[in-house]
């Protein structure tokens, strides 16, 4: 076997002549042939390839654009602007309001049985927006760890998120439906926080079939330290690659909408063309996945389950077990905590940019660029940290935590009269758009890679669902406790809620431990794994039972007769 794989390497060698572009081309375009024949036997699934990699990047350069540039940016904009267009007075509610705000009066609509601001409504918006969301990702989550319909899943949601988007715009066309785009708003957010627990997911499945993976577990074993760093390495590739992947595709989009804002011109109609115009591109990205992604085969529902129902009874069982995965869900609870105060300071920042500062979506669409860029390089430098100076995913996010808390403290500064500072100009809102991105991208990666360390084999989609469940059901705390504080008193008081959300987790954090957690998830399979053998053993010998009793009654029939 050397022989003939030095005498292939010497082929190849003598076909690829080894420059430098070559060398870079075959390293990411070309697998390597042995893998198939000292890798592929030894598992019941095939083997991670570089084209199934290249298409989960370009599907998260897609996907991670629409929440980076539209979910983030576009539609609060749209939203706000269209809910803005149809407010009356507070003081009498037949007159509807005037372009400029109204002096020792508010701007009011109607939200089911109550009358907020148009911020406000935004928000509101967004909390049904998560408890729909969780309703249908707890849902559809455990399907995709039984049978072949995981990819089949993923395609549909983002589809049809890519469909929502193209008729999102017609509450600014049509005033008289301006609250179908506030509905239309909730379906993105459900189909896309589907596709997002479907795609975060991939990450486990991918690493555990990669074939420096399955080389050093077949070499090492799952026990051994080479086999737990090369998994995080991989894991971590993959998250921040993912990541990075996405800020370069909201980028782009971002891009392309400045300047249809800036050539056409800046009016609620124009964003809601710019979404169309996301739809399209995000599907790009789906033809591509659904050309080249493999659909691995897990085990079927259990008998007697459906489909409908499968994925609450199978978390609420999951949740039960809390005890022997005990670091998992005290990471959950601290990623609660801290998902809300990530979403939360974006929509703040945005929000009080359009209602205070008074600027225009084109100002907002250049804060999204400078974010997205400084992004992209916090991204480079944190991952090059952990890979080259040994820097835990753990330290990583604690780190960014503490410095991110200094984002709401700074706005705070807005409140001290005379303070010429505190998100009061244009060039702050710059500013922190570039702080924002730095610290934000670091803390979803690594935060995605230490949670994937303590995860069970064989409940990646159902347990990663939970973890973006705390993160999205917790979104809808932050715009609860900012709605009412805008109502009694003023928009920037919400930067002192929105601090605590990062102090809090941040000295939580320091509490983690990840080897103890990795070895409960080890434990846990362990355990689930027996306990399905003594099951299974415990059916074999009722029905050897059974039939040692027929085959008495027969001789017993046979010597009466």
């Amino acid at each position: 076997m050397t022989t003939t794989a030095t005498a292939y390497t010497k082929t190849q060698d003598q076909e690829f002549p080894q420059s430098r572009i070559d060398r870079l081309r075959r390293r990411l375009f070309h697998n390597d042939p042995n893998d198939d024949l000292t890798l592929q036997p030894h598992i019941d699934e095939k083997l991670t390839k570089k084209s199934e990699l290249w298409s989960f990047f370009l599907f998260g350069f897609g996907l991670y654009s629409w929440a980076n540039s539209c979910a983030s940016l576009l539609l609060p904009i749209l939203v706000q602007g269209i809910a803005r267009n149809a407010s009356h007075l507070e003081s009498d509610p037949s007159v509807p309001c005037p372009e400029d705000d109204p002096v020792n009066d508010r701007c009011l609509v109607p939200f089911g049985w109550i009358q907020v601001t148009p911020t406000s409504f935004v928000l509101l918006t967004n909390v049904v927006t998560v408890w729909c969301t969780i309703v249908l990702t707890l849902g559809i989550s455990a399907l995709a760890d039984h049978g072949r319909v995981s990819k089949r899943i993923m395609l549909c949601t983002s589809t049809a998120l890519c469909v929502i988007a193209c008729f999102i715009f017609l509450g600014a066309l049509k005033p008289s439906i301006w609250w179908l785009s506030a509905v239309l708003f909730v379906f993105t957010g459900i189909v896309n926080g589907s596709t997002q627990n479907f795609y975060d997911a991939h990450i486990s499945i991918l690493t555990r079939y990669h074939p420096d993976i399955v080389r050093i577990q077949l070499q090492e074993g799952e026990a051994s330290e080479a086999y737990i760093d090369a998994k995080t390495k991989v894991q971590t590739f993959l998250s921040g690659g993912s990541s990075a992947a996405g800020y370069a595709g909201g980028l782009l989009l971002t891009i392309i909408c400045a300047i249809m804002l800036l050539t056409i011109n800046e009016d609620l109609v124009t964003v809601g063309y710019c979404i169309i115009v996301a739809g399209v591109y995000i599907f790009i990205f789906v033809c591509i996945y659904a050309k080249y992604a493999v659909q691995r085969t897990f085990p079927p529902l259990p008998a007697g389950s459906h489909w409908a129902t499968y994925g609450y009874v199978r978390i609420g069982k999951t949740i039960s077990k809390v005890r022997r995965l005990k670091t998992l869900f005290y990471f959950l609870c601290t990623w609660f905590i801290l998902g809300d105060g990530l979403a939360a300071s974006s929509s703040m920042a945005i929000l009080i940019a359009q209602d205070q500062l008074k600027l225009e979506s084109s100002s907002m669409i250049i804060a999204a660029l400078i974010q997205m860029i400084a992004a992209g390089l916090g991204m480079i430098f944190w991952i090059r940290l952990q890979n080259h100076h040994g820097v835990s995913p753990l330290k990583i996010v604690i780190f960014n935590t503490v410095a991110f808390g200094l984002l709401p403290c700074y706005c705070l500064l807005g409140l001290i009269e005379g303070c010429p500072i505190g998100l009061k100009h244009e060039w702050e809102l710059y500013m922190l758009a570039a702080f924002f991105g730095i610290f934000s991208g670091a803390i979803y990666s690594s935060c995605r890679v230490v949670f994937a360390q303590f995860i069970p084999f064989g409940h990646e989609n159902e347990l990663f669902a939970l973890y973006e469940m705390s993160s999205v059901s917790s979104s809808w705390i932050a715009p609860l406790v900012c709605t009412a504080i805008i109502q009694s008193s003023s928009v920037r008081h919400t930067w002192w809620f929105l601090a605590t959300q990062f102090f809090i987790p941040a000295v939580l954090l320091l509490f983690v431990n990840v080897e103890k957690g990795r070895a409960e998830g080890i434990e846990f399979y362990k355990q689930e794994q027996e306990r399905k053998k003594l099951k299974v053993a415990g059916a074999q010998t009722e029905e050897a039972g059974s039939g040692s009793v027929e085959d008495e009654e027969r001789n017993i029939i046979k010597n009466a007769a």
